[in-house]
């Protein structure tokens, strides 16, 4: 972790870059983000030779998102037992099936039952994590998302058709993690480290103490503590 940036707005980034001529010096073959469009525009203009990788992660919220939206439409139509057992195992539908164990297995298989769309949503949710494990190189893996694409537009629900614009809009994007597969993993992990520093040190006043003990809490390996 090299720095943690005073903002995230557009201009603020680019502020950020015009003070600091060693972050320009960097020479990244790779930048991975997430989708909101100013880190993507920043990022181009500070770095144009470098690919921009959309977050494994965020991509398939976005689709585990659609997937929920048609839970909750399937919900309203189903019987007062199958409607709150569907509420209350709902978040079995969004890691991927071959991670549950064998009871919780069963368990999605049984509210999957409740209804055909539902099954297809989760089927196609699925293929894009075989997508992700399984397209050999980027070649490859264009065509096959284009086919994912065509799958989901069959599927014809508002929510689906919603994921798939935001999907077609980042395709470049999204299909660059085939060229490295790398992903924002560790990026999340110290994040996840930066929320339990700050609520150790919550009445930290000193800005530049709190952005350096941060620095450190986020690089103790590199420090062999």
């Amino acid at each position: 972790m090299l720095d943690i940036l005073p903002g995230r707005k557009l201009d603020e980034l680019r502020e950020y870059a015009r003070k600091h001529p060693e972050f320009l010096a960097l020479r990244p073959k790779a930048v991975v983000m997430d989708l909101a469009p100013y880190y993507h525009a920043w990022i181009q203009e500070c770095f144009p030779g470098a690919l921009r990788v959309a977050d494994r992660f965020h991509v398939m919220r976005y689709v585990i998102d659609a997937l929920q939206a048609v839970r909750k439409d399937v919900q309203g139509s189903l019987s007062a037992r199958a409607r709150a057992n569907l509420k209350a195992k709902h978040r079995l539908l969004n890691p991927q099936a071959a991670s549950l164990p064998s009871e919780k297995q069963r368990e999605l298989q049984e509210i999957l039952s409740y209804a055909s769309l539902l099954q297809q949503v989760y089927a196609w949710k699925e293929a894009l994590g075989e997508w992700y494990d399984g397209a050999p190189d980027a070649k490859v893996a264009a065509i096959w998302f284009d086919r994912w694409l065509e799958q989901g537009e069959l599927l014809q629900h508002p929510a689906v058709a919603a994921c798939i614009k935001t999907m077609r809009h980042w395709r470049t994007e999204i299909v660059h993690y085939h060229s490295c597969r790398w992903t924002n993993a560790a990026v999340e992990g110290r994040n996840n480290r930066m929320k339990a520093y700050q609520r150790r040190h919550y009445f930290t006043r000193n800005r530049e103490r709190y952005v350096q003990g941060l620095l450190v809490e986020c690089n103790r390996e590199r420090f062999g503590t």
